[in-house]
Parts: C-alpha cells; structure tokens; sequence
C-alpha cells in the first residue's frame, strides 16, 4: 500500500507543483547513485520526490554550470519548462532546448541510442557512469553553457535529428519534458545561493495529472508519515 500512496503522490506532485502552496512545498532528495564517477560535478544523479527513501522516482542531469546541489539534502521545488536562474547563458528563466529534450526522454524511457544502462559490476558500472558523463556534456553544450564537442555522440544524435545544431539548440515544443527547480526550505529568492542547480523531469502525463494535486495535498501530511 505504501509503494502506490508514493506512486500516486509523486505523479500528482511532478505534474503540478507549480500550484503548491507555500506551506504545502513539495519535496525531493537528491544522491549519488552507485555507479556514478563522483570526481565528475554532473549527472546522473538520483532523485527521490518526499525524501522517503528507498529507491529514487527517477534519474536526472543538471542544466545549469554556475549552480550546484547537495546530496542527502531536502529541498522544496516547483517544476516549469525553463530553469529558473538559467545558468551561464540563455536567459532567466532559460527554457530547455529541443535536443535536451529529446536525449532526456529516450534516456528516461531506457531507450537512448549508445547509453550503457547496465549497472551491477566494476565494468558496466563504468560504462554506465562514462556514459552520464558524454550525456552530461551534451546537455550542458544543448543548454549553451559551454562549448559543443560535434565527437560527443549525444550532440551527433541531436544534430541528425534536427537537421542541424541550431535547430537542436532551440527551444523545446516536446510536451512532458521539463524542469525541477529546487530551492532551500529556508530563504529568500533575491538570495542567489536559495537557488540550486535545476534539473530534467519528465513530467508524468503531459501535466494531465494536475487535476489530482488538490486531493493529493490533503493526504500528503498523513502519506509521509506512513511512508516514513
């Protein structure tokens, strides 16, 4: 009963946090998944929504190079199609590019071309993490926060998939890939460390589950403690 009250709240939550209140913030937990090379600063990282534990609702990267994270930390969020502070470049709020969105929904379908999924042992474990790696760059050259490496063989998907690497570059029309903006449970927004580092969702249902956030948040007090 426990893994579906978890299941039903984390859909309800990812598809409408932009409506919670203040008092009624949504949650989520960030770790360093196993496999993960942790002398590199980027994805993938593991993302836990409510801080229950267990095992994570979904595996993220980040977009922005100027902002970071902690790990085993709670912070509330909002989700929107845009990062909130926007990084090096793009604007603030910086929307996300059609090839950020296109990687990261083949990656959260477990269907991405060349990406070694397998974990278990020292070697895929490795194939994985260099993978997160090569994904990570991609990303963050998508975003335009540093420069494009055309060897990256997640920026040659991009570039076969959209014609060109301007049209990868543009901003994302794929509906139900979107931003996790996470902030400090305390703070101010015209403080620039309550900001942290935003990171990709896929937002369950197109946002089609919105209509469940009302319901959800009146449970969600009573769900954490049975889930704790």
């Amino acid at each position: 009963m426990e893994k579906y009250m978890k299941k039903f709240l984390t859909t309800a939550l990812l598809a409408g946090t932009a409506f919670v209140p203040m008092a009624e913030a949504a949650q989520v937990v960030f770790t360093s998944p196993a496999w993960r090379n942790t002398a590199y600063g980027g994805g993938e990282f593991a993302a836990d929504i409510l801080g229950s534990g267990g095992k994570p609702d979904f595996y993220t990267f980040c977009l922005e190079l100027n902002e970071g994270l902690e790990f085993n930390k709670t912070y509330n969020f909002t989700t929107s199609d845009a990062a909130e502070a926007g990084g090096i470049s793009g604007g603030s709020p910086d929307p996300i590019s059609e090839g950020t969105a296109y990687l990261y929904d083949l990656f959260s379908k477990g269907v991405l071309l060349n990406y070694s999924f397998a974990t278990g042992n020292q070697v895929a474990n490795a194939a994985r993490a260099a993978s997160g790696r090569a994904l990570q760059n991609a990303i963050w050259a998508l975003e335009n926060e540093q420069a494009v490496d055309f060897g990256n063989v997640f920026i040659q998907a991009v570039v076969t998939e959209f014609g060109n690497i301007a049209a990868a570059m543009a901003d994302s029309t794929l509906a139900g890939i979107g931003v996790l903006n996470p902030t400090k449970i305390t703070g101010n927004r015209t403080d620039p460390a309550y900001l942290r580092q935003s990171v990709l969702v896929n937002l369950p249902d197109n946002g089609m589950a919105a209509v469940m956030l009302g319901g959800s948040l009146m449970l969600l007090g009573a769900a954490r403690r049975r889930l704790a």
